[in-house]
């Protein structure tokens, strides 16, 4: 997903994201937004957005009784088109009175997320983790596949699972990259970068449609099922006896994206909960989902996401919360 959305922000201030040389990039510390942004159909709404020093959209009580639930995502979960309480985490916490710890970053692959709860699983030590999966996390976690692909690729260095081993790779055929330029000193400039990525990609052939339903054999596809495969290995190490729930937010075009990271969650034994599809959204509720991008959630989104969460959490009786 792209870093940057397409709402309203002031003229100033940073970004919700920043260069790291360990992550390639992160959720920028002590972030803050207040103005308005707008949804899908055009109209505005108030949005304010906190990240904590450690770029956490929300980090509860480490020393509360409460079921403690650590949520790693990408831009779905970093969340900046709404309002720190609208988010559907903070909708799970208000429905099962839990205490949430939620980080994510736009653009994140597999391996970003890991490292994120590497670092801070300790501090937190959670009662169970929730995975959010994106649908382009399998181009995301694929120098091939995401150098082939312009509506899925944020043009900056980030670490791959290559062979084995964490490699730093810019998958851009250009070694010179104005992104960089354009994210430390000019959003304006980055975000007309990704929107004219996008428009591209409407009109010519990408990685997206050469791996769409049923052309699943595409050796390099296949090569990141393996990738994201032998990482979420590394995320079920990590936790160890604690619980991993997962679940996947996707559109039209990605089933066979969706079959995959399901099959990875199986396998490693995550409870997988229900898919976010964007069309099922819509169906549930005719008001809008979707911020100015037309593509994360806006408050709308977030609040259905949240309680679907919620009634699967208590289907599975998941951290003992049960119907």
């Amino acid at each position: 997903m792209p870093l940057l959305d397409d709402g309203r922000r002031p003229a100033g201030g940073p970004t919700p994201i920043t260069l790291d040389p360990e992550l390639g990039w992160r959720s920028t510390e002590n972030y803050r937004f207040d103005g308005t942004k707008r949804d899908a159909a055009g109209a505005e709404y108030d949005v304010q957005v906190r990240h904590d020093e450690n770029g956490f959209r929300m980090f509860g009580d480490t020393r509360s009784s409460k079921p403690k639930v650590f949520v790693i995502g990408d831009s779905f979960t970093q969340a900046n088109a709404v309002s720190d309480d609208k988010t559907y985490y903070a909708i799970l916490k208000k429905e099962l009175d839990i205490e949430v710890f939620a980080y994510g970053a736009g653009g994140y692959g597999s391996l970003q997320e890991f490292m994120i709860m590497d670092r801070y699983f300790d501090l937190i030590k959670p009662d169970l983790v929730l995975w959010q999966f994106a649908a382009n996390d399998l181009i995301n976690n694929s120098p091939t596949l995401e150098k082939a692909s312009s509506i899925n690729n944020n043009g900056l260095v980030r670490p791959y699972l290559v062979d084995g081993h964490v490699q730093y790779i810019l998958a851009r055929e250009h070694t010179e990259n104005p992104r960089l330029f354009a994210l430390k000193y000019c959003r304006l400039c980055y975000m007309v970068f990704n929107r004219v990525d996008r428009l591209g990609a409407e009109t010519s052939r990408t990685v997206e449609t050469e791996t769409a339903a049923g052309k699943s054999a595409h050796p390099a596809f296949l090569k990141s099922v393996e990738v994201t495969d032998a990482i979420m290995e590394k995320v079920a190490a990590r936790a160890g006896s604690i619980p991993i729930a997962s679940f996947i937010a996707y559109s039209a075009g990605y089933e066979e994206y969706r079959q995959a990271l399901a099959q990875v969650s199986r396998k490693h034994g995550f409870v997988l909960l229900p898919d976010i599809k964007t069309g099922t959204l819509v169906a549930m509720d005719g008001k809008t989902v979707f911020a100015a991008d037309g593509s994360h959630w806006n408050n709308e989104g977030h609040r259905l996401v949240g309680k679907t969460l919620a009634d699967a959490f208590r289907s599975a009786c998941l951290l003992h919360v049960c119907p």
